[in-house]
Formats: C-alpha cells, sequence, structure tokens
C-alpha cells in the first residue's frame, strides 16, 4: 500500500520580524466602516475595514484629508513625513446597529427610469433654496433625494430635493436658477439606478455627477468632488463609456458601469434600478451639475465605545488586534477637545468664471463630542491593556496639550494623562506645530506628537545601521515647525523622573525626540527605556514565529544543537550593530538548550526547552526568558 512520504517542515533562519508598522484609530473624512450592509455577504474581512496604508497619497484617497475637528490625517501624515513606510488606519464612527438617529449614511443619488410625474406648482421663491410649494395630492409629495424637474415656458431646472415640503415650502439641495420665471410646475422622476458615494459620510454630498448621453444607451460619465472647508483639492473622473445594463450577450460587459465603478472609482457606486434607464428622453443631463445628497457622518453621538470596540463589537481598537503586523498603537483624537478650527475665508470671487454652486457645511450638531478627561485616561489605559495582552506592541500615549509642568511628584497620573504605569507604553511632550492647509492664515496647527514619533520610530527601526534595537532619541521630527511649548533643561530633569520624553526644539538642529523612557514603574526598572521593551518583543516573536518548524521534531541532540546555532547567529547580528551590551559574542547573550533544561521527563512530556538571555544595550543585567515547544505551538516565557 502506497503512502504519501510525511512532509517536515524544514528549520528558517531567523530574521527580526517587522517593528515599523503603525496602528492609528480616529475620526476620518472617508473610508470603509464596520457596518455589515456595506459588504456583499453581510461579512467583512478585517482588512476590508483596517485598511493598510503605504503613502500620504494613498491616504487621502481612501480616507480624505484634513479635518477641522480631529487629529487623525495629521498624525498620518506625520507618520509618513517622518519616515513611516506602512500603517494601518480604522475609521471612527456611530455604530448604526445601535439604532442611533445619527448613524453614518451615504450620499445617493436616484436617477430616474422614465419621464416625470407632476407632484405640484412652485409659488414665491423664499431664499437661494426654498420656494412655495402647493401639491397636487397629499399622496403625492416629493422627499428628501428625489430627482425633480422645475418647468415653465422656455424655463426648465433639473434640482434635487433637500426635505419634505413643511409650512407649504419646500427647500432643494442645489441653488434655484435667479432667473426663474413665475408659473414654474414640480414633477418628479421615477426612481431608476442610484449612484452612491463609495464611503459614507457628509463628504459625499461634495460628490457631482455629469453625465453626457451617448448612443445606444451608453453614456460618458464624470464625477467630481469640489473643494469644501474639510476636504482635499478638487478630485475628478472621467468615465468615457459606460452602460446602466450588462450586455446579455457578454459574460463580462467591459461597459457595465457597476463593475467599472466597483473596481476603479474612489468616489461612487452604483446600484442598478428595478427598470432600465435611458438618458435620451433628458438632454438636460448634458449640462445639468448634480450633487449626490443625504450623507453623514455619524459622529454627534460617537461614545468611548466606538474607539475601542468589545468581544463582540469588531470596530475601532477591537479591529487592530486581528491585525499582528502592528507594532505600535496612536490614537490621537482620544485627547481631541471641542475646539474644531474656524472655517478659513472664501477665496476672491473671479469675475471671469460663473461663481461655484455652494455646498454644504457641517453643522455644529455634526461634530463629535470630545471624551471627558475620566474617558481619556480610560482609552489610554484600554491602549495598553491591548500592548501587553497582545505582547508585541507598544502604545504611544498622548497627553492633553499645554500641561503646566509643575508639581512633578503628581504628573502626569494628576493631570488627566495616565493612572497606572506600564513598559508597553510611552509618553511625549509636548505637542506639535504642523502646517495647516485647513486654515493657511494662521499657518499652524497644534497637534498630538504620537503620529510623528510613531514615524521616527519606523525610521530608526529601518535603517541599516540602527535598527530597533537602538534608542529612538535625538531623532530629528520632519514637517513639524515648532513645539507647542518650549521645554528648559530643569523642565526635562522632571519630565525624566516621570517616565515622560520631552520633545525639544533646538537652533541649528531642529526638532528632536530628547528621551527615549517607558511608562515603566519602579518594580520594572530594566524596561525604563522603550527600545528595551520593543527590542524584546522583536525577539520574541521572531522566535515564535520561525520556531514553529520545530514542533514536527524529535527533541533530540540534532535538533537542540540546530535550534541554538539559529538563535545564536540572529542575536550575534544584533550585538554587531550595537544592540546588545558586551565586547564578546558572550558577553552579550547566551542560548542554551541542551540536556540540563531538556532532561527525559520534559522529552516525555512532548517539550522543548530553550533558554535565552540577552544584555541589551542599556545599564542592565540579562533579561532572560524561555521558548517552550509543544504539540499546541510555541510558548515565550519572560523570566
Amino acid at each position: 500500500m502506497y503512502r504519501t512520504p510525511q512532509v517536515v517542515p524544514q528549520p528558517l533562519p531567523f530574521t527580526l520580524v517587522r517593528t515599523d508598522i503603525a496602528g492609528f484609530v480616529g475620526f476620518c473624512e472617508r473610508g470603509p466602516l464596520p457596518i455589515a450592509e456595506d459588504f456583499p455577504d453581510g461579512k467583512f474581512d478585517p482588512t476590508e475595514v483596517a485598511l493598510k496604508i503605504t503613502s500620504w497619497k494613498q491616504f487621502r484617497t481612501k480616507f480624505g484629508g484634513f479635518l477641522s475637528y480631529g487629529f487623525l490625517a495629521y498624525a498620518v501624515r506625520a507618520f509618513f513625513e517622518n519616515g513611516g513606510d506602512a500603517c494601518y488606519v480604522v475609521r471612527v464612527a456611530t455604530d448604526a446597529s445601535r439604532g442611533a438617529a445619527d448613524s453614518p449614511k451615504k450620499a445617493s443619488l436616484t436617477l430616474p427610469s422614465g419621464p416625470p410625474v407632476l407632484l405640484g406648482k412652485i409659488g414665491k421663491v423664499v431664499s437661494d433654496f426654498e420656494t412655495e410649494f402647493t401639491p397636487d395630492s397629499k399622496d403625492t409629495l416629493p422627499v428628501a433625494g428625489d430627482l425633480v424637474l422645475l418647468q415653465g415656458d422656455k424655463f426648465s431646472q433639473l434640482n434635487v430635493v433637500d426635505g419634505t415640503p413643511r409650512d407649504g415650502a419646500l427647500r432643494f439641495a442645489e441653488k434655484l436658477d435667479t432667473n426663474m420665471p413665475a408659473g414654474i410646475t414640480l414633477a418628479r422622476f421615477p426612481a431608476g439606478a442610484k449612484f452612491l458615494a463609495a464611503s459614507r459620510g457628509s463628504w459625499g454630498n461634495r460628490i457631482q455627477i455629469q453625465i453626457t448621453p451617448l448612443d445606444a444607451g451608453a453614456f460618458a460619465l464624470r464625477a467630481s468632488i469640489d473643494r469644501g472647508p474639510d476636504t482635499p483639492p478638487r478630485e475628478a473622473e472621467f468615465y468615457r463609456r459606460l452602460t446602466f445594463q450588462k450586455d446579455p450577450k457578454q459574460k463580462k460587459d467591459p461597459n457595465y458601469a457597476g463593475t467599472i465603478l466597483e473596481q476603479q472609482s474612489n468616489l461612487i457606486r452604483l446600484e442598478p434600478g428595478a427598470e432600465t434607464f435611458t438618458l435620451s428622453a433628458d438632454r438636460r443631463f448634458e449640462s445639468g451639475q448634480l450633487y449626490l445628497r443625504g450623507g453623514s457622518d455619524g459622529l454627534s453621538q460617537v461614545t468611548l465605545r466606538d474607539f475601542t470596540g468589545g468581544s463582540d463589537e469588531l470596530r475601532g481598537l477591537r479591529l487592530l488586534e486581528e491585525i499582528d503586523e502592528i507594532s505600535t498603537l496612536c490614537i490621537p483624537d482620544a485627547v481631541y477637545r471641542d475646539n474644531p478650527m474656524p472655517i478659513p475665508p472664501a477665496p476672491p470671487v473671479d469675475l471671469c468664471q460663473e461663481p461655484p454652486t455652494p455646498l454644504p457645511e457641517v453643522a455644529a450638531s455634526d461634530l463629535p463630542k470630545p471624551l471627558i478627561d475620566a474617558e481619556t485616561v480610560q482609552l489610554q489605559q484600554l491602549m495598553i491593556d491591548h500592548c501587553q495582552r497582545l505582547r508585541y506592541r507598544v502604545a504611544l500615549i498622548d497627553p492633553l496639550d499645554e500641561l503646566q509642568i509643575k508639581a512633578m511628584q503628581t504628573w502626569p497620573a494628576k493631570q488627566g494623562l495616565i493612572t497606572r504605569f506600564s513598559h508597553y507604553a510611552a509618553v511625549y511632550y509636548p505637542w506639535l506645530k504642523v502646517p495647516d492647509e485647513l486654515n493657511p492664515e494662521k499657518r499652524s496647527r497644534r497637534v498630538p506628537p504620537s503620529g510623528a514619533v510613531a514615524g521616527a520610530y519606523a525610521r530608526n527601526d529601518l535603517d541599516p545601521v540602527f535598527g530597533v534595537q537602538h534608542p529612538p532619541a535625538n531623532l530629528e521630527l520632519n514637517w513639524a515647525t515648532d513645539v507647542g511649548q518650549s521645554i528648559s533643561d530643569a523642565q526635562q530633569g522632571d519630565l525624566n523622573q516621570n517616565n515622560v520624553n520631552a520633545i525639544r526644539a533646538f537652533p541649528g538642529r531642529g526638532i528632536r525626540i530628547w528621551g527615549a523612557r517607558s511608562l515603566a514603574d519602579d518594580a520594572h526598572w530594566d524596561w525604563r527605556f522603550i527600545h528595551v521593551r520593543r527590542l524584546m518583543s522583536a525577539i520574541e516573536e521572531t522566535l515564535e514565529r520561525y520556531g514553529r518548524w520545530a514542533v514536527f521534531r524529535n527533541n533530540d541532540i540534532a535538533l537542540r544543537a540546530s535550534l541554538k546555532h539559529s538563535l545564536e547567529v540572529m542575536l550575534q547580528g544584533i550585538w554587531a550593530k550595537g544592540g546588545l551590551k558586551g565586547g564578546k559574542p558572550d558577553q552579550a547573550f547566551y542560548v542554551k538548550c541542551d540536556a540540563t533544561n531538556n532532561p527525559q521527563n520534559v522529552i516525555d512530556r512532548g517539550r522543548l526547552i530553550c533558554e535565552i538571555g540577552v544584555a541589551v544595550a542599556a545599564p542592565m543585567e540579562f533579561l532572560v526568558f524561555e521558548i517552550r515547544q509543544d504539540a499546541s505551538g510555541t510558548q515565550v516565557v519572560e523570566n
């Protein structure tokens, strides 16, 4: 009887895992949210919501630009400006499943599927966006989102209804024609196909579509997003030939709008209508400037739970638990307070061009309510718990802005920063001033430092000379124009005593991180430098990941010698780069994997134990940990 030979995994060289990838959670202009109905089968993979971003340009495409009411975009920009190579981003909004009235919604525009149906008469113009309205019947009232036709003698205008009639008046989404004569009728187009914003949020209300009918039911489409108070510069997409219906003769219709927009567009999607849609009946789409409407951010009811998620809620911080690559964690909006940047003044009017259509502004009621100090502390403690539980990442904790550096015996614990300590976290102070395109007159904005520090970590880790074993101190911070508060030598001494890393501006040397302390307490003094924690986490994760092959081998002399050799090669490489103390390798590390710690009773239980000691290049003795292998997998235990 033939038996398939068993394939035994071969030993792999121990190469340190990546330690430069950051994870961010916070407010975004747009981007995916963990809402089941946004995904075809009602389920989503964590990487479909926690997106991996490899450049600032990609972030703007997926998540939008700077916001007046949050710091996450600034933090991501600072991350890439300071040498970051990749990060994961999770957008925060109200959980739609809780039934909140302010749930995030997609902006949309329903297109007609036939000729318009008369609804009533338009009376006196009340404002640029509102008129008196007399309905023909109470059963045929217009509703928000309806595409309507205002028509009279030698006059017609396409518009979108912005709400149901109230007190005899009707509001429209687009500015009314100033030359509109009296005796206008209002007609509604029957609903057909629908354009939707690519993601939920009020950003979709600034998406403009322009449709140009072609032959045989095809059309050209231009989709663009105008520059509003909180948006990046104008984006535009153009599609030369699309169709609303698939060609039944082709399995894959290269012109079907639904498929093309899903695959190529960063702005819109198509929801097919129940009836065949044609544009030939109304050529006004050629010049029509129609905006999507009805999008909302779902921020006014945001709570701490939306930042953290839970065991049954895969959102916020909980989503990042599913991503193994992350090594640093940042939530800059934990310290956001109710101080949105003022909207900059409108640019001078160009008399040679037609004035643009006014765009909706974010109402004060749609802005997120900031966390109170106690909630900020709770969120930051949960960040630390998250890192301690997962073991292979650290939290970068942002302090509140403009704290008074005094009474250091009670700082930072008594100033709303943190209430307990851990070597899986680090704090940096003060905030940074960075360029702000939202308010060019003011030129800069104060932002939390965690994003810039995470980028400096990444730059240090990716440097072939330094690496994660090098203390992330004396690193220059790019993009920042100044520090939010000057730190003197005496104040820095007080900060150091409280495990807070100063960020200082030095004439001729730029803005630099001037400390490498973790938030370790006195009981964990050996871990008081953050690079010690990060290097040990990198070594341990590397051993856990690459040591799995040993599970399928017999615990004999050959296996133990092979494992010992692979570990010594890796550790010697770290020592050669200055990451470990000692003038000789045997003064920097040791690996013990022989019969003394693998006696017969251990072998009989199917276990393999390998003890490792390393002297990280910091004033301390050996840090010792063990690798324990058995049939259930690899376990790393710190001693």
